[in-house]
């Protein structure tokens, strides 16, 4: 999951679990308040579960400090994302946290309840970490092996609507006086967020139809919108509001779950009405997650892709990612520490080896599990499996080429620059 939306969903369970007892506009002690007051310590707990979500992700730096290339696989959701360091994590957190507080005079929940926050935002991290495809080193530094659950996509808009869209919902109804300025201001901000979102997703390749811009723009309009009937909006807590949020965003998660089960089972039916060899197979999410999924078989001919619709199980196309045979250059490109790396991070890894215009042969590594929609040079597949030698997937994400000269020595190696 992305930095951005793991912030949000520790910012959700910070409002809606540790904030402490807040009082709505509409029932302040039986009076009238013109703006809805918080607990004393709401402010370092929100805080201190926000940053505790979004912690795991300081990862992202070491790779480039130690100038490591393959870190994005070889320590990104490793020891940071890890179960067994998850209470050393929080109570460094916790120990660095009471001090700053006290600095910035902001008045901070006891040490055990502090404690407590931070493990939820870690955990939280780790949870939508480990539902994703990517895959997440939770036994670390016991065990380095990735799981993966396989639920949601990496990047999902739905989970990050969920988690925040009630958060601004709850800040438009805590001033009526701003309440109408707010509420067109965060409509018109969620709206061209998706826009934004459908623009990037169309770039790199997941693309979705355009017509769910306009249902979640009408959406976000009504969340924000119809609870303002009768003035009912403005005498629920914001912790309520987030509560609810919480509890939407578990069931689209349980939803996600029950899907990937459905689109497993349809890949092992699929695969086995083929007749195909399987050495294994998954299914992965794609945008819309519980609609849209991507299944992936390893055989001797090569990794097959389907991909297809929930609940139905109807088959979108089906395409095959053949391989270039062994050969001594590949054996000899296994034997470098880094495609050994890259071999125990890809789950789906297909070869493929060409010739420059300068007599360089190229051996390229790919991960299907990252492969785009779209992908040219690819004919669609036939009724009955066959091989076909040199079949090249456009550049991807995680292409790894090692280049060697004519005499058949390796001259450089590293991960392939987009083209």
């Amino acid at each position: 999951m992305d930095t951005i939306t793991h912030g949000i969903v520790g910012a959700l369970l910070g409002k809606a679990l540790f904030a402490g007892h807040d009082i709505p506009v509409g029932r302040p002690n039986g009076g009238t308040t013109r703006e809805a007051l918080s607990a004393p310590s709401a402010r370092v707990a929100i805080a201190g579960c926000t940053l505790g979500a979004i912690f795991p992700d300081v990862d992202v730096f070491a790779g480039p400090l130690a100038h490591n290339p393959l870190s994005i696989m070889e320590w990104h959701r490793n020891i940071t994302h890890s179960i067994v360091m998850l209470p050393l994590w929080a109570l460094a957190l916790t120990a660095a946290s009471i001090p700053l507080s006290k600095a910035l005079k902001w008045k901070s929940p006891p040490f055990l309840l502090l404690f407590g926050i931070y493990v939820a935002g870690l955990a939280s991290h780790i949870f939508l970490d480990v539902v994703t495809s990517f895959g997440t080193m939770v036994w670390s530094p016991v065990r380095y092996s990735r799981v993966a659950w396989d639920w949601i996509f990496i990047i999902d808009l739905t989970v990050t609507s969920i988690a925040l869209v009630p958060q601004l919902a709850a800040w438009c109804y805590r001033a009526p006086g701003e309440f109408k300025r707010r509420v067109i201001s965060v409509w018109a901000v969620l709206t061209a967020g998706a826009f934004g979102v459908y623009l990037f997703a169309s770039a790199a390749g997941y693309g979705f139809p355009r017509p769910i811009l306009g249902v979640a723009s009408a959406v976000f309009a009504a969340i924000l919108i119809l609870p303002s009937a009768r003035g009912a909006g403005f005498s629920w807590t914001r912790a309520n509001w987030c509560r609810v949020g919480l509890a939407i965003l578990c069931v689209y998660i349980g939803l996600a779950g029950a899907a990937h089960h459905k689109a497993l089972a349809d890949v092992e039916q699929f695969a086995a009405a083929q007749h195909w060899q399987v050495d294994k197979l998954a299914a992965f999410p794609l945008p819309p997650t519980l609609t849209h999924w991507v299944g992936l078989v390893s055989t001797p001919q090569g990794v097959w892709r389907t991909t297809f619709h929930e609940p139905s199980g109807s088959i979108e196309k089906t395409r095959l990612y053949s391989e270039a045979p062994p050969n001594e250059l590949i054996a000899q490109a296994k034997t470098l520490p880094d495609v050994q790396v890259y071999l125990w991070f890809a789950r789906f890894p297909v070869w493929h080896i060409r010739q420059t215009t300068g007599g360089q042969t190229v051996v390229e590594i790919s991960d299907v599990r990252f492969f785009r929609e779209n992908v040219p040079e690819i004919t669609d597949a036939p009724p009955a499996p066959m091989r076909t030698s040199g079949m090249r997937p456009r550049t991807v994400g995680f292409t790894f080429q090692i280049i060697f000269d004519k005499a058949g020595w390796i001259i450089s190696h590293g991960f392939k620059e987009p083209e």
